[in-house]
């Protein structure tokens, strides 16, 4: 007697039918390459390149010339102050009145130079970000589309945990951004 391989017609049909599909599935997945992706920590280029090393010295020298202003105007301040305090006992009521209007009103002068040194400060910032980001999108798009990444991350933002050494491309990428600003 003879050993059945099937057990039956249609079982045997259906196979013949599935086979092709089968193997075309399988070599496509032994084909199929993984994902191509890489990060880039920006904020390390905002910082470490030859433009954010450039505008953080431009920052400082503006925070400086900010300080030097304000540590002028609140010494102005501490002296009417004391000054106030060391005459009082001679003057009168409308000259003591007066005093404290005019200390008030300089006090509030300085309160609104901090504030606006502040939001200078938070705009230049801002200015900076908004136009170095910009250029970085771009270089890591053309980067991405050379080396035939699907997908590039921000270390700092996507919650990155772990990835190869060969996935980062800020050192790259830097490269490209110092080289396009010169």
């Amino acid at each position: 007697m003879k050993k059945l391989l099937w057990p039956d017609e249609r079982s045997r049909a259906t196979f013949i039918l599935l086979l092709p599909l089968i193997m075309l599935l399988s070599n496509a997945a032994i084909a199929a390459d993984k994902p191509a992706i890489g990060y880039v920590d920006v904020r390390k280029l905002l910082l470490e390149s030859k433009v954010g090393k450039k505008t953080k010295a431009e920052f400082e020298k503006i925070i400086k010339e900010k300080e030097s202003a304000l540590t002028k105007e609140e010494e102005k301040l501490k002296a009417m102050q004391e000054a106030f305090q060391k005459d009082q006992l001679m003057m009168t009521d409308d000259q003591k009145k007066a005093k404290q209007k005019a200390f008030q009103e300089k006090a509030e002068a300085y309160q609104k130079m901090v504030k606006d040194a502040k939001q200078e400060v938070n705009k230049k910032d801002n200015e900076y970000a908004a136009k170095s980001l910009a250029e970085i999108r771009g270089i890591v798009a053309d980067l991405a589309r050379e080396m035939k990444l699907n997908l590039v991350l921000e270390a700092s933002e996507s919650g990155l945990l772990y990835a190869e050494e060969g996935m980062d491309l800020t050192s790259k990428v830097m490269e490209k951004y110092d080289a396009k600003t010169k």
